[in-house]
């Protein structure tokens, strides 16, 4: 995602870090506590479901990162290069390899130690074809979180092999890039089509220029958010007869990022001026810069530690809290280790390449 764009807009790292967090919390909640219905009948509370409610919200937070990806790369990497004729293939690339590769350098790195310890044997070559995001069709991911990133980075090439289209001169240039687009379409379509309409919908979402923001149209679209996210959840799905994969799924998805949209649109408007809203903005900012480690790193700490403790399932007792609490914060700790050497470095490495390689 592109970090300079985000630190101009108010409140987007925030709600990266947010998603990120709601991925973690949620992993971590799913695989130390039973489910909901399983706990002990004196521990059904509205208190107790709102807590499970808010700690079921992983997948849908993916769904913002498609949001907020298309928002940022599609609309300020890709349509604003484009109208005032600045778009350079080669600087696309680099900048888009350097942020998602070299932090997943550090994920897969992790994962092969963690393996090495659990005794987990993974084909070398699905560390590859991880590596290329290819995972979800020749491999499985090799971590849990890793199928989104098949994703964002075949939109990544879509969007920018449709850019090179338009703006590349020659007809060979054209059609290496009509044959990047043939490919990266097909493999989003082995994928799952449905999640591109998202990336593009933040795209095209950021070229749609609102001058005053309305505080009700953030509350609308805030509360439209949170009834597609609650239809996503499988306690209302499945009471709904909504299962993955149907055209009734694809709708509570389409509409979610429909209002995701409308949010980011509006909320991005609001100037923080408050010292909570300003509090809020900066920490935001400073944990967002890891937050993409922690989301591709924190499915290994949590494997880790269910084989280092033996832990199963509990509900909700003080020991299961504290196992909760110290994984989480072991994720962020790990998470931003491997950011300083990594991803805190992507922009150095950009900048040595664009160097190298005489891009602009």
């Amino acid at each position: 995602m592109n970090q300079q764009k985000a630190a101009t807009l108010p409140w987007l790292d925030l709600t990266r870090y947010v998603a990120a967090l709601l991925v973690v919390v949620g992993h971590f909640r799913a695989d130390l506590f039973l489910n909901y219905n399983d706990l002990p009948s004196n521990q059904y509370s509205a208190l107790m479901q709102l807590a499970y409610c808010l700690t079921s919200l992983g997948h849908v937070s993916v769904l913002i990162f498609f949001v907020l990806s298309g928002y940022l790369v599609g609309g300020g990497g890709i349509f604003n290069k484009i109208r005032i004729n600045k778009f350079n293939c080669l600087s696309y690339s680099i900048d888009r390899f350097t942020r998602i590769q070299l932090p997943l350098v550090s994920a897969l790195v992790l994962i092969a130690i963690g393996n090495c310890l659990m005794h987990t044997e993974a084909p070398w070559g699905d560390y590859v074809l991880n590596f290329f995001s290819l995972q979800g069709v020749f491999c499985k991911p090799l971590a849990g979180p890793l199928w989104s990133l098949a994703f964002e980075v075949w939109f990544y090439l879509l969007a920018g092999a449709m850019a090179a289209i338009i703006t590349l001169k020659g007809t060979s240039k054209k059609l290496l890039a009509f044959v990047v687009m043939t490919v990266a379409m097909l493999i989003l379509s082995r994928l799952g089509v449905v999640y591109s309409f998202l990336w593009f919908m933040g795209a095209f979402a950021s070229q749609i220029n609102i001058e005053k923001h309305s505080g009700i149209w953030v509350l609308v679209s805030g509360i439209g958010m949170a009834i597609f996210a609650l239809l996503s959840l499988h306690l209302f799905t499945s009471r709904l007869g909504i299962t993955a994969g149907s055209m009734a799924a694809d709708v509570v998805t389409l509409c979610f990022g429909l209002f995701a949209c409308l949010f980011i649109m509006n909320v991005i408007r609001i100037t923080p001026t408050s010292k909570l809203s300003l509090w809020l903005n900066c920490i935001g900012e400073k944990m967002a810069k890891f937050s993409y480690s922690l989301y591709l790193t924190h499915w290994t700490v949590l494997l880790l530690m269910q084989y280092w403790l033996k832990t199963e399932r509990h509900d909700v007792n003080i020991y299961s809290v504290t196992l909760f609490v110290v994984g989480v914060a072991c994720s962020h700790i790990v998470a931003y280790l491997l950011y300083l050497p990594f991803e805190s470095q992507s922009y150095r490495l950009k900048v040595w390449l664009k160097k190298k390689l005489h891009v602009i």
